[in-house]
């Protein structure tokens, strides 16, 4: 169950924890009286925020009584603008409420202050809490989002508001995060828009639930590389923080690149998977493993189809899911899907990624 903890009279921006106040420029709901509730995740240098989300049916609230007059307090959870969803009275004594087995939806919560005569002291509104499905994307520079749109900005403590709205998913969640690998290739970026706010938007529309796909692709990685950031404890809290239910791997090209063995690439492949359904419960089937992209340097095609071979194998065997097949989709039209290098897919490239992610999880 995920819990987070609000106050009653609380200050314009109320925030999930293990997250501070994000920037006082972050939008809020301020004019309604309203707040909304920002879930703040620590990144490789800064961090991100985003408003709440989580894939959990069950939340977990705690309310912090701040005021001495209020001797109980009533939590109404919303659905949207409809009526009241349910209903629990809390004291300072028992100030955790349970909602269990909620639908996948935007939330609002109404705390009603009470005072000993039952009168009501105050009011607080809180928006933005959605259940929904959080997505992790594993990968390497290619879904990193080296020639996607990006970004400097030297506040690397990001909010969605100092991104520009065409990369910015409709419900804010998706927006360009810093990119660990860039300062060599690409200095003068350290925050890329990628696929994911184009996917969120094509999830959250297919799906009709709210979304948040974390980019987890770090430039040049190989399999082993990525095997071992996941024994990294930042990484880790990342992952504990967020609870993703969805994986997507891309990962190949950079292996390719070093000449590693089919064989060995497989097995690094499995050593990933592993990690995810022992460490983090990942049901098989929520397990997508895309065909590496095509790569047009000399020579690096027989390596590729014979990784392709490989993830058709561990997909099988391990009952997990097929991600696009990239490899094929990538094979033509490089002159209007590619950057100006053999690998990395440009605008039209990125875009049509996000749209091959989202045929494979709504099929």
């Amino acid at each position: 169950m995920a819990a987070l903890t609000l106050s009653l009279t609380a200050p314009p921006t109320a925030v999930a924890p293990g997250a501070e106040s994000p920037a006082a420029t972050t939008p809020t709901a301020a004019a309604t009286g309203a707040r909304t509730v920002w879930l703040r995740v620590p990144d490789v240098q800064g961090s991100y925020t985003i408003p709440y989300i989580q894939s959990s049916p069950d939340l977990e609230i705690t309310t912090a009584f701040t005021n001495p007059a209020v001797v109980a307090a009533q939590l109404q959870l919303l659905r949207g603008d409809a009526a009241s969803v349910a209903e629990i009275v809390i004291t300072p004594e028992a100030p955790t409420a349970c909602f269990t087995a909620l639908a996948p939806a935007e939330y609002a919560v109404r705390i009603t202050g009470l005072d000993a005569a039952g009168g009501v002291v105050s009011v607080d509104r809180y928006e933005h809490l959605a259940v929904g499905t959080v997505i992790a994307a594993l990968g390497d520079s290619i879904t990193e989002g080296y020639h996607s749109q990006g970004f400097w900005r030297d506040n690397l403590d990001l909010t969605p508001d100092v991104f520009p709205p065409d990369v910015v998913s409709r419900d804010q969640r998706n927006y360009p995060q810093y990119t660990p690998t860039t300062a060599c290739h690409r200095p003068e970026v350290n925050a890329f828009a990628s696929w994911m706010p184009r996917l969120n938007d094509l999830l959250a529309g297919a799906w009709q639930r709210p979304v948040f796909i974390a980019n987890e692709g770090w430039g040049g990685f190989t399999t082993a590389n990525y095997l071992n950031l996941m024994q990294d404890s930042a990484w880790q809290e990342r992952m504990r923080l967020l609870k993703p239910t969805v994986w997507l791997i891309h990962l190949g090209v950079n292996d390719e690149r070093a000449q590693v063995a089919p064989e060995a690439f497989a097995a690094r492949l499995a050593a990933i998977v592993d990690v995810l359904l022992q460490d983090y419960a990942a049901p098989p089937a929520r397990i997508y493993i895309s065909r590496p992209c095509y790569d047009y340097a000399p020579g690096a095609l027989p390596i590729l189809e014979a990784y392709a071979v490989e993830i058709d194998n561990l997909v099988a065997a391990q009952g997990l899911e097929h991600g696009p097949d990239f490899l094929t989709a990538y094979a033509v039209e490089k002159e209007r899907l590619y950057g100006p290098d053999p690998v990395h897919p440009n605008l039209a490239g990125t875009e049509l990624m996000a749209e091959l992610w989202a045929a494979v999880l709504t099929r």
